[in-house]
């Protein structure tokens, strides 16, 4: 069990953005946006971590003879891909806080490909996340460095967000037995039921979320962006409508659940969890098995 002193490679400090850029998009975000985001991170707090533990090792004696270990320690590094097509602080942040909060010390976020400027709210979130480092690099730069810390032996955990960010992970990057790569399988897509007008707070979605289609059920309210439609307020035609993420109050969450991958009541507009994205992703497992002494 062993802690390996770490750091990414120096060539990457050229595609870090600027402190003006985070700054100018922390001052352009409102204090109760803000807030939003801070609630997401506490909340991921809450589910993941703080994780004390750098490793374990748990020894076994079996009846048959047989003797095991098995070591386990907090990945050397994380990076989290995504690329412009992302457009959630919540999605980024349910991505990135995991990787902090269970322990792993260098911790790298990337945008990959982007053609156009940073959304000022994803700077926001990475920026009240504590998250430091920060980059922006096409996918041949990011190709070069997941292939320079695969041959340097090191372990990581790789979270990939986004078609393009997707293309970085080779079949040959893939196969390196020390990264770890995880990806979602989500659709863009959710449902509201408001049982009135203040169930949800649909404004606050669509800053947290301006890249889903929500279709929203239950009682006719008046809606913040085009990517809210108003589908009905028959419940029968909501669940119908349930897919991978519902947003639905206390009383009509199990209904929910028993469909989505994802449920989340009210005040919980500005968080977001990928359920299954586990602790274990961020970490490295070795085991040994002998006979006797």
């Amino acid at each position: 069990m062993t802690q390996t002193s770490f750091s990414f490679p120096d060539w990457i400090d050229e595609f870090v953005p600027d402190d003006e850029v985070f700054a100018r998009a922390y001052e352009s975000i409102p204090d109760a946006n803000r807030a939003l985001l801070k609630t997401g991170i506490a909340r991921l707090y809450d589910w993941y971590g703080p994780n004390k533990i750098d490793g374990s090792e748990v020894a076994r004696h079996w009846a048959s003879g047989l003797r095991s270990k098995t070591v386990t320690d907090l990945a050397d590094f994380s990076i989290l891909l995504f690329d412009d097509s992302l457009l959630s602080p919540a999605r980024v942040l349910a991505a990135l806080v995991p990787a902090i909060a269970c322990g792993v010390r260098s911790v790298l976020a990337v945008r990959v490909d982007g053609k156009s400027s940073w959304p000022e709210s994803v700077l926001t979130g990475l920026e009240l996340a504590g998250q430091e480092l920060v980059a922006e690099m096409t996918e041949t730069q990011a190709r070069r460095l997941l292939g320079e810390l695969r041959d340097s032996g090191t372990t990581g955990a790789v979270t990939v967000l986004g078609p393009k960010a997707a293309s970085v992970q080779t079949a040959e990057l893939q196969a390196a037995s020390r990264l770890s790569f995880w990806r979602p399988r989500f659709t863009r897509t959710a449902v509201i039921w408001m049982e009135d007008e203040s169930t949800f707070d649909l404004e606050a979605l669509a800053f947290v979320h301006p890249d889903i289609a929500f279709s929203v059920f239950g009682m006719k309210v008046p809606l913040p962006t085009d990517n809210f439609s108003y589908e009905g307020d028959a419940f029968e035609s909501f669940i119908k409508a349930v897919g991978d993420v519902v947003y639905a109050p206390a009383d009509r969450l199990d209904q929910a659940l028993a469909k989505a991958r994802l449920v989340l009541g009210p005040g919980q507009e500005g968080c977001w969890l990928w359920p299954d994205l586990h602790p274990v992703h961020f970490q490295h497992h070795s085991t040994s098995w002998t006979i006797g002494d």
